[in-house]
């Protein structure tokens, strides 16, 4: 008979091992778990920061597209503006031009016929120096003392004068008639008259005044209070004298009196104005109907 041994197990110290290895295991759980969590915790912290880089990216690159679509519109616009005023001013270049072209036409038609009626003025002027010496012979010899040969030179030189105006060209006329139209816008012309009655006409522009004067003195004296009567005159002052049929002794106060009324006239100016005179000689008095 084979005898039963007792097998005793020692269940204490198997117990301790146990949860020595149950502790290793779960330190070794935790340290993974806190690994895990530690590069979890930094991945989430790299997403984070990359998200918010992008998100930072997104935002610039969205604020550039931004002003780049406001100043593409801005360029719209102003190509838009630029293009209406480039049509505008076309148009108004055409409107110009067109202008231009009319007034230019105006112009021409307008000077065709200035110069037609210059021509015409001219030819009409011409056939009125062509005057007949039956009727220029009695008007010159009317002249004081025709038969002094300084007279007779004077009226030859008229006639020669008239000869010369009368088989002159259209446009030698018209020379003439703007040589005299420029000596009068540089000069004031003073026509001074004595009519048959022996009354003194002075007229010095718009204004006539009348007097009277039998000797040199009163006629300087009366002559210069209506010089002082009137405004600042031009540079050169031409006295124009002509007389009707009247005393002698009247023209030859006026005769002798213009050169020293023209010397005062010049000292009373300081020499700001020169006055010049020129004996005209007989000439008709003209009636009411004739002026």
């Amino acid at each position: 008979m084979i005898s039963r041994r007792r097998l005793t197990f020692q269940l204490t110290p198997l117990l301790d091992l146990l949860l020595i290895v149950i502790f290793a295991q779960f330190m070794d759980t935790q340290e993974t778990t806190a690994r895990i969590e530690k590069r979890a915790e930094q991945q989430v912290q790299q997403s984070e920061q990359k998200a918010e880089k992008l998100m930072i990216e997104s935002m610039l690159s969205y604020t550039k597209i931004k002003e780049l679509s406001e100043r593409n519109i801005q360029a719209k616009r102003d190509a838009l503006k630029t293009r209406d005023k480039a049509v505008e001013m076309q148009k108004r270049m055409q409107a110009m031009q067109q202008l231009s072209e009319k007034e230019n036409r105006e112009l021409s038609e307008q000077l065709e016929r200035v110069q037609a009626q210059r021509d015409r003025v001219a030819e009409l002027v011409q056939q009125l120096f062509q005057i007949p010496d039956q009727m220029i012979d009695p008007i010159l010899k009317s002249k004081a003392d025709p038969d002094i040969d300084k007279t007779k030179a004077e009226l030859q030189r008229i006639k020669k004068q008239l000869q010369k105006l009368a088989s002159a060209k259209a446009e030698d006329v018209v020379k003439h008639l703007l040589t005299y139209d420029e000596l009068t816008k540089r000069s004031d012309i003073w026509e001074l008259y004595l009519t048959e009655n022996g009354v003194f006409r002075l007229k010095i522009g718009d204004q006539t005044t009348d007097f009277r004067a039998d000797s040199l003195e009163s006629f300087v004296d009366r002559f210069y209070a209506i010089y002082k009567t009137v405004p600042q005159p031009k540079s050169l002052v031409i006295i124009l004298f002509s007389y009707g049929d009247a005393k002698a002794s009247v023209r030859f106060a006026a005769t002798q009196g213009l050169p020293v009324i023209a010397e005062r006239m010049r000292a009373d100016s300081s020499g700001r104005t020169r006055y010049e005179y020129a004996v005209i000689g007989f000439a008709p008095e003209q009636t009411k109907a004739e002026k």
